[in-house]
């Protein structure tokens, strides 16, 4: 059995990041590979390094040590719940390795062997969330002459810095195979002579029926509209009471943050990933800014409003537009159109098909 060495974002602590990375362990696994998530965990993804990060978050936060003070205290307690419900998911169903890594230096120290080396999906190789290039995620630590793939890489926007072009050009040097996530990316390998090939989030190669069977039992009986914005933005809380009024439905909110309970209706901080897809998959409606909300929603054939975040939308515009549903985002229109989900489950089946073709061809 050949063996997959899978570098991504699964410790992230959010629900997009570590669904895409069990997806991509359980298709390669389906296709017979044996797949290693290498556990790289750099400062950035810890507690510590995303408080540290807070200052980033805002002009207020940025200037005053005080608010920043403030505000780290506050969000802790949400911090410890949410990094324990994703290490909890983690432990249970991803095959990571039994070390952690820091750095790219300590992956390429501890000479990890493998017949294919993957950098896997999400926003890999976005310097603003990373940042910084990151060299770990395009493989820099894998040893020469080695076979390189991606699966669904994504940059996260539209063009690179003029800073980053030379170095990212020569790092995807080593790669055989790309592949991305978006369009976008597409267009961005090309301007720099390399070629892709575009498919699918790595949640969209498992059916909704396979999800199924990782959610839990809860919320079959109940009649609510769902909110899980990653992104403040009052808009979005407004158009779900709105809409919530007009149709007799309550309001759920998944949120991150424990403080957020003021919210007018029932608050789930950090639920586990099993109830995270069982909200999604029983809710009346969906209402988000996130790209894989939406990715669950088509997936489990759920009604769904999206409202575009003002960064790194291009992975959400790009899929809406793959399955003619770029008539879903909101723009504060209780209105939309009613969802054909018998096209767009063939238009998804086939790119389903079309991505599962890609790794079966270039692993």
């Amino acid at each position: 059995m050949k063996k997959v060495e899978l570098i991504t974002l699964q410790d992230v602590p959010n629900y997009g990041s570590v669904l895409q990375a069990y997806a991509t362990q359980k298709t390669f696994e389906k296709l017979g590979y044996e797949c290693e998530i290498i556990k790289y965990t750099p400062e950035r993804m810890t507690k510590l390094g995303m408080l540290k990060n807070i200052k980033h978050k805002s002009e207020k936060f940025g200037k005053s040590l005080l608010w920043r003070t403030a505000a780290r205290i506050i969000i802790f307690p949400s911090y410890i719940k949410r990094f324990r419900t994703f290490k909890k998911f983690r432990k249970k169903y991803l095959n990571e390795t039994s070390k952690t890594y820091r750095t790219n230096e300590e992956i390429k120290a501890a000479n990890l062997k493998a017949d294919i080396y993957c950098t896997g999906s999400d926003q890999v190789w976005n310097s603003g969330w990373n940042d910084g290039i990151d060299k770990a995620m395009f493989l820099d630590f894998a040893p020469k002459n080695a076979k390189c793939i991606t699966y669904a890489a994504s940059f996260g926007k539209n063009k690179l810095d003029k800073n980053e072009i030379k170095q990212t050009k020569k790092l995807l040097e080593k790669y055989e195979s790309i592949s991305v996530r978006e369009s976008s990316a597409v267009d961005i390998l090309k301007e720099l002579g390399i070629k892709s090939t575009n498919v699918v989030d790595p949640t969209l190669l498992l059916s909704g029926d396979e999800w199924r069977e990782l959610s839990s039992n809860k919320f079959k009986n109940e009649k609510y509209i769902l909110v899980y914005n990653l992104n403040r933005n009052n808009k979005i809380d407004e158009y779900a009471q709105k809409v919530a009024k007009k149709n007799g439905l309550k309001v759920k909110y998944i949120s991150y943050q424990l403080h957020e309970k003021y919210k007018k209706g029932k608050v789930y901080c950090s639920p586990s990933i099993e109830d995270f897809i069982a909200l999604i998959d029983n809710a009346k409606l969906v209402i988000s800014d996130s790209f894989h909300a939406t990715a669950f929603s088509v997936n489990l054939n759920t009604d769904f409003a999206i409202v575009l975040p003002d960064k790194y939308s291009t992975r959400l515009s790009s899929f809406l537009s793959c399955l003619s549903l770029k008539e879903r985002i909101a723009d504060n229109n209780d209105e939309l159109a009613q969802i054909n989900y018998q096209l767009v489950n063939t238009k998804l089946l086939a790119m389903r098909n079309k991505s599962i073709g890609w790794i079966k061809e270039k692993a």
